[in-house]
């Protein structure tokens, strides 16, 4: 029976887990060949998986499609199989924050990339969390949201900017004036 994307994110926690135990095997020969099956695998699926892409390559459509399910996707980006480049990603990732965040009357926007770097600047309101929403700065979140994208992006570096709400004015009249010689004065 087929995972469900939530089965698929477990195994994949619970696979993490062995290979990194393998480690710590106190047989270190074991844990070198082990590890080197592993690798021999991984190898053989990528090479296979990257036969069946080559045999896609004219149906972009059904190309794209594989690269959105997510597993399918990180797949892809292990053996450098992604049909979308780094870029394409990062930017995706930024729209998706950026839905996110004007929720809240944040922005984001993504300033350039330099390598393994993403550059990044937030504009977050004035308003401290005053929409119901946590106060904390959606830092984390965004490079989360990046990383899981385009995992060739070891750093995410943000800048954040705090954008001024204007204050509503009052004028300088109605200050001075008691509610009593207000309510005379237009009587």
């Amino acid at each position: 029976m087929p995972w469900d994307d939530e089965e698929a994110r477990r195994n994949v926690l619970r696979l993490e887990d062995q290979l990194a135990a393998l480690d710590s095997l106190p047989d270190h020969a074991a844990a070198a060949r082990a590890n080197d099956a592993v690798q021999a695998l991984v190898d053989l699926y990528g090479e296979c998986l990257r036969r069946i892409m080559d045999h896609l390559a004219d149906g972009a459509e059904d190309v794209r499609r594989l690269a959105a399910d997510e597993l399918v996707g990180h797949l892809l980006l292990v053996h450098d199989l992604h049909p979308d480049p780094v870029a394409a990603r990062v930017e995706a990732a930024i729209a998706e924050m950026r839905i996110v965040l004007r929720r809240q009357d944040g922005d984001i926007e993504l300033l350039g990339l330099d390598g393994a770097v993403a550059r990044v600047r937030l504009t977050e309101s004035g308003g401290g969390g005053g929409c119901g929403c946590s106060a904390e700065p959606p830092d984390a979140a965004v490079r989360d949201a990046v990383m899981g994208r385009a995992p060739e992006i070891e750093q995410v570096e943000i800048e954040t900017v705090r954008a001024s709400r204007p204050q509503a004015l009052i004028s300088v009249d109605s200050l001075f004036r008691s509610p009593v010689t207000a309510g005379r004065e237009t009587g």
